[in-house]
């Protein structure tokens, strides 16, 4: 074959893989990374890092390298969710699903007290280094909720009150806002969520919480520090907040029915979350008005209000 014809073969190819990549990015049966992050609530990040470290995901690859999904990838992830909501090792995984374990009898990985037991030790130490980098690593591997849930709550209760908690949460609360700005930019066009509360004091919280609501594919905007709750109708405004969750600290209990009233001519979706704030609004008959819902619990809060939402 001479020189023209080989030039002319590899044309034919190159026109052939083109031609291919096209019809699989035309067509509705796959999509990119970031519809399959909509889909599932697992972060870009995550989905990567289960590929890469354990081979849980194994898309199609354009010629250009650009991974591509399906609605049996959906389902996949979906399979992994579940599997480390039951405190089941990421690591472990894969080993479950190719011998096609069921969740019953399901035995929680080890690992989380192992991980704990090292934050605890690192903030004992002032290792903010050691802090950051675990923060990383389970950050990348797990979803927010889970981490938060598995991870960061129970060692912050270990830590009782005082100047090793503090330390932690001064760290663990700088990687959240860098997270929340980095993913902000990838979320534009997503509805957004006023995160907000009066004082600082919950400050950790409002970005725990704009995390885990981040990997569900919502936009956040996260104002913490409000000095007066008149202000928060021109936030909302502002911000053009679809949506709002406000953290009350205790000393607002005694302002709940006032609060509450106000939060209803917001007209759209609050969430209000604080133990002495609910327990105020129970004794009213004041937790469930209209638009408006009080939670006692701040976890348990998050997740119904973004279960609220996304239905």
């Amino acid at each position: 074959m001479n020189q023209s014809n080989k030039n002319a073969e590899i044309k034919k190819q190159q026109d052939q893989e083109s031609l291919d990549e096209l019809v699989l990015l035309d067509s509705p049966a796959y999509f990119p990374i970031r519809e399959l992050s909509l889909k599932t609530g697992v972060n870009s990040v995550t989905l990567r890092a289960w590929e890469r470290r354990y081979g849980l995901l194994k898309p199609k690859r354009t010629g250009k390298g650009h991974r591509l999904y399906d609605q049996s990838d959906v389902q996949l992830v979906e399979s992994i969710v579940r599997w480390i909501q039951q405190g089941v090792a990421v690591s472990k995984v894969r080993a479950l699903l190719e011998k096609g374990a069921t969740l019953d009898g399901v035995v929680p990985s080890n690992e989380w007290l192992e991980w704990q037991a090292s934050l605890v030790k690192a903030s004992e130490a002032f290792q903010e280094d050691k802090i950051e980098q675990m923060y990383q690593q389970i950050f990348s591997q797990y979803p927010a909720d889970i981490a938060i849930r598995d991870w960061l709550l129970p060692s912050f209760e270990q830590m009782g009150k005082g100047a090793v908690l503090a330390f932690c949460e001064s760290v663990v609360l700088s990687c959240l806002m860098a997270r929340v700005s980095t993913f902000k930019v990838q979320k534009k066009n997503a509805p957004k969520v006023l995160i907000t509360g009066l004082t600082s004091q919950r400050s950790l919280w409002c970005y725990m919480a704009a995390a885990i609501l981040l990997d569900k594919g919502m936009l956040c905007s996260v104002v913490p520090n409000v000095q007066q709750s008149s202000d928060w109708s021109t936030l909302i405004e502002g911000v053009q907040a679809h949506s709002v969750l406000v953290f009350c600290e205790n000393e607002l209990a005694s302002k709940a029915i006032e609060l509450v009233n106000q939060m209803q001519q917001w007209q759209r979706p609050v969430g209000v979350i604080g133990a002495s704030f609910w327990l105020a609004a129970h004794e009213s008959n004041m937790t469930n008005i209209d638009q408006v819902k009080v939670y006692s619990e701040p976890f348990e809060g998050v997740i119904n209000f973004i279960d609220r939402l996304a239905n």
